[in-house]
């Protein structure tokens, strides 16, 4: 029996997650997206990307065990919320552990505290989450603007939420690649004023990954 290939394996996740949440599909793809290019930058090396990519596709598949009503994202009860989440977490780190994918478990073990993760790949992939999240719309909210978003990832690094070298590399060049005026002053604004750099070649450009997902929000 032929076993399916990366591609393939990859395809069945993101269909259980469309099926299950469009929006939990749309966010999960922008974070997969997110996770490449910041690695690269980061100069990850490829097994340590895909162990990334993978963890942004598990962290909303725990969504399966989920009422359809706690998929709205709409909580009047706080502590219910917190609940539901807890449920979301685990599920999703043990579909991981249950697909042999322990790397990818250890980081979905430990990206949602608020306190920076031990594992060195979690601690990137809750900067990116928290990035994406912030950019995303919610059942309750409108996506945040570049400066409400930065402003929570400062927050995060003071608090020690997140670890705060990667919040500062992240922004660093969140800022230094982008051709986004507004998001150059955004970064001004929120005291991460970094020299304009426009690279020759931008394989990696954070702003042709936000421009995708705008345009999924918009049509969404």
């Amino acid at each position: 029996m032929s076993y399916p290939s990366f591609h393939s394996f990859i395809k069945l996740l993101r269909s259980l997650l469309k099926r299950r949440q469009p929006l939990l599909f749309e966010e999960s793809i922008f974070l997969a997206d997110l996770c490449l290019a910041y690695g690269t930058i980061a100069g990850l090396g490829d097994r340590d990307k895909k162990t990334l990519f993978l963890a942004a596709h598990f962290k909303n598949l725990g969504a399966i065990y989920l009422e359809d009503h706690h998929l709205r994202q709409e909580y009047r009860d706080h502590r219910e919320a917190i609940v539901q989440m807890e449920v979301l977490f685990n599920a999703s780190a043990q579909l991981a552990k249950d697909a042999g994918l322990q790397e990818v478990a250890d980081v979905l073990d430990e990206y949602h505290l608020r306190a920076i993760p031990h594992n060195h790949l979690a601690r990137i992939f809750q900067v990116l989450n928290a990035w994406v999240s912030c950019r995303q719309r919610k059942g309750w909210r409108s996506s945040m603007s570049d400066k409400e978003a930065l402003i929570i990832l400062k927050q995060r690094a003071e608090m020690k939420w997140s670890d705060p070298k990667v919040v500062f590399h992240f922004i660093e060049h969140l800022c230094r690649y982008s051709s986004r005026p507004e998001r150059r002053q955004a970064c001004t604004v929120t005291g991460f004023e970094v020299p304009v750099e426009m690279p020759k070649v931008r394989d990696y450009s954070f702003d042709t990954l936000e421009d995708q997902f705008q345009e999924v929000e918009t049509t969404g």
